[in-house]
């Protein structure tokens, strides 16, 4: 008869319930002595999965605060629209209404050549030299303000081209090449990170399975001298299965704490990039849902990792 079968043929139901969680208990607590016992292939471990979910975490935040900043610079896309030189007031205000009229214009701004001159000396540092000129070169401006629903950038190429066909329009400029190719980097650093995510989970999986083995191994007369007496597998397995939960927990704080660090690292570095495009991004770490989020996925991938290798070694080993 087997351990198992005996305690539970000698207690009541309720007792047997309690037995089962406390006894799960005293496993779980003498888990992590069987870590300390072992610190040095234990402290491994938890960096090698502490270091891998850190950069993955990292990664993900980075991409995903970039990702939500994109919308306001799309929104902030406007298309400056050069007025002809030469052209009269009144067809200047005429080419204003018929840029109104379109259904993808939410406004129009009109910055005259004369006021263009003003805030040109007053920013380019030019200001002695403009005055030497015997007249303004600078034409009238029309900023052009999308709609709400025609920001994306495929669409304000489209406005782009249709006002630079009008008639006493002599240029009409569009900057989001930036724009599209920071949503290309975008994807692409998208499908870089599922393949780190791929491959970072498999060398967590081996760390933590091999770790295991050798823990299995370690205790194989043990485990032989369990089995004589009637213990099952499962029952064997579960102190190096709470190793292995044990082991995602603690690694899933290290990369917690890990990629805070890090993100206070390349705050600044994003900062000053995107300032160059006179935007701002501000890198916000993991909210409480998804520290937990971590913590859990990291927990069950240490359990998982665990069991893969444990449940292996512990049936191959019989007394004999």
């Amino acid at each position: 008869m087997s351990i198992g079968a005996s305690v539970r043929s000698g207690l009541s139901l309720p007792r047997r319930f309690i037995a089962f969680w406390v006894r799960h208990f005293q496993q779980g607590t003498a888990s992590l002595g069987e870590i300390w016992r072992n610190p040095t292939s234990s402290l491994m471990t938890i960096l090698v999965i502490g270091v891998c979910l850190s950069l993955l975490v990292t990664f993900h935040l980075v991409i995903k605060n970039v990702r939500q900043a994109v919308p306001s610079w799309q929104q902030s896309a406007q298309i400056n629209v050069f007025v002809t030189p030469g052209t009269g007031a009144d067809a200047r205000d005429e080419l204003i209404q018929q840029i109104k009229n379109f259904p993808a214009v939410a406004s129009v701004k009109l910055i005259d050549k004369q006021q263009g001159l003003k805030e040109f000396k007053q920013y380019s540092g030019f200001g002695k030299a403009l005055d030497l000129l015997d007249k303004n070169p600078l034409p009238d401006l029309l900023v052009v303000t999308p709609s709400a629903d025609q920001r994306q950038s495929g669409q304000l190429q489209l406005l782009q081209s249709k006002l630079a066909s009008l008639s006493n329009v002599s240029q009409a400029r569009l900057d989001v090449q930036w724009l599209q190719r920071l949503e290309s980097i975008l994807n692409t650093a998208r499908h870089v990170l599922e393949l780190l995510i791929t491959l970072l989970l498999i060398s967590i999986i081996l760390t933590v399975g091999n770790t295991i083995r050798l823990n299995v191994l370690s205790q194989r007369n043990q485990i032989e001298v369990m089995k004589l007496i009637g213990a099952t597998n499962a029952f064997i397995q579960r102190p190096f299965l709470y190793i292995g939960f044990w082991y995602g927990f603690i690694g899933g704080l290290l990369a917690w704490l890990l990629s805070n660090i890090l993100l206070l690292y390349l705050g600044n570095s994003i900062s000053t990039l995107a300032s160059l495009y006179q935007q701002q991004i501000y890198l916000s770490g993991l909210s409480f849902n998804g520290f937990l989020e971590l913590m859990l996925f990291a927990s069950a991938l240490g359990l998982i990792s665990s069991w893969v290798s444990v449940s292996h070694y512990v049936k191959s080993i019989e007394p004999r």
